[in-house]
């Protein structure tokens, strides 16, 4: 529950909980995938999750709890819930249905595959986890505010971080174009919609 978040009916009872569930969902269930995909590299788990983020969200409304920003709930709660998970020990023994690594995607490519794989293993090997978690929360469009909100922090925390970020990627951008990842990965990114508004 969020601070100061105090119990509150549904002006429009169990009816009007499952109505704003669902407008939720259609807002906010395909950013929530992404990010949940990103971190799981799992499509199954990152729907799973998603749907347990759903469930609680529904438990808390339904409990009468009020949530002021839905966008930031529901991404705090599905990064505290994949951070549990992986922390878990049926995840530490959990071994990949074969054949997963084959399953065609949008971007079945071999070559695409492989320079967005190069990419993201550079900028992981630059960044700390919470640098990490806090680019790609800005990179789903969350503004400062939701992503103090989702990750715990102040703003002035986030903006730190996303700060630090770039000033640890602008050295590693030469050693990316010395590479060509980052020339392919500028390539691979280019038509991506603009989401920095």
């Amino acid at each position: 529950m969020e601070a100061n978040a105090l119990p509150t009916p549904h002006p429009d009872g169990a009816a009007g909980i499952e109505g704003e569930v669902v407008a939720a969902y259609h807002q906010h269930a395909a950013a929530l995938l992404r990010y949940a995909a990103t971190l799981t590299r799992n499509s199954d788990q990152a729907r799973d999750a998603v749907q347990e983020v759903f469930l609680r969200y529904f438990v808390e409304r339904n409990c009468g709890r009020r949530i002021e920003h839905p966008h930031s709930w529901l991404h705090r709660v599905l990064r505290n819930y994949l951070l549990d998970y992986f922390k878990s020990a049926a995840c530490q023994h959990e071994v990949a249905p074969d054949g997963l690594e084959s399953m065609p995607d949008r971007q079945s490519d071999p070559e695409t595959v492989l320079a967005r794989s190069e990419l993201a293993r550079e900028i992981a090997a630059v960044l700390t986890g919470r640098e990490m978690d806090c680019v790609r929360l800005r990179a789903e469009g969350l503004c400062y505010a939701d992503i103090a909100e989702a990750m715990g922090v102040e703003s002035g925390t986030v903006g730190a971080f996303l700060a630090r970020a770039q000033k640890k990627l602008r050295p590693a951008a030469g050693h990316f174009a010395a590479s060509g990842v980052f020339e392919r990965g500028r390539l691979l990114f280019a038509g991506a919609p603009d989401r920095s508004g």
